[in-house]
């Protein structure tokens, strides 16, 4: 290995982490509104996945265009483990020293857009209270369990993503005898 793929994907990782923090606090400081279609939204946007492929496909090039898949996916998942620790820590510090009643504040129009989504599917005003109830109880406060917990299994499905990733970026050298 030519190049350090581990402070690769630190670098790489904090790319995204701090992109992911510019629009965590950019969609809340654009209002409350924003704060929550971003939040729900940037879940489904790939830019993370766009930034670690680009990284992927330079480390390969810095390594005379071959990376073994176990070097790949130390890459991708590392990467997205920087990531998550960044944007854990702004999530902690948004939620419970700048703004401590987002949670309550967010979670209010949560529960009006998910209303708003169960009635155009059709959904009777039984199923939706009882819902929108069990959604209100589980979200009284974002602390650092919940963020905590949030994150382990946002790492879950990094560890998902970073496979897709690996299986594209990794080249492995041909031996001939």
């Amino acid at each position: 290995m030519k190049v350090n793929v581990l402070n690769e994907g630190a670098k790489y990782g904090a790319i995204c982490g701090l992109l992911a923090i510019v629009i965590m606090y950019g969609s809340w400081a654009m209002g409350l509104n924003t704060f929550v279609s971003v939040s729900f939204w940037g879940n489904f946007l790939p830019y993370m996945i766009a930034i670690i492929l680009i990284g992927g496909f330079q480390l390969r090039k810095q390594n005379g265009g071959y990376l073994p898949f176990a070097e790949a996916l130390k890459f991708s998942f590392f990467s997205y483990v920087v990531a998550a620790i960044l944007v854990a820590v702004a999530t902690y510090v948004l939620y419970n020293l700048i703004d401590k009643e987002l949670t309550q504040k967010s979670m209010q129009i949560a529960l009006e857009k998910t209303r708003a989504m169960m009635a155009r599917f059709g959904a009777n005003e039984e199923e939706m209270a009882k819902q929108l109830k069990k959604t209100e109880e589980g979200s009284k406060e974002t602390g650092i369990g919940k963020i905590f917990l949030g994150t382990g299994i946002g790492l879950i499905w990094d560890f998902i993503k970073a496979l897709l990733i690996t299986l594209i970026i990794r080249k492995e050298e041909k031996f001939t005898d």
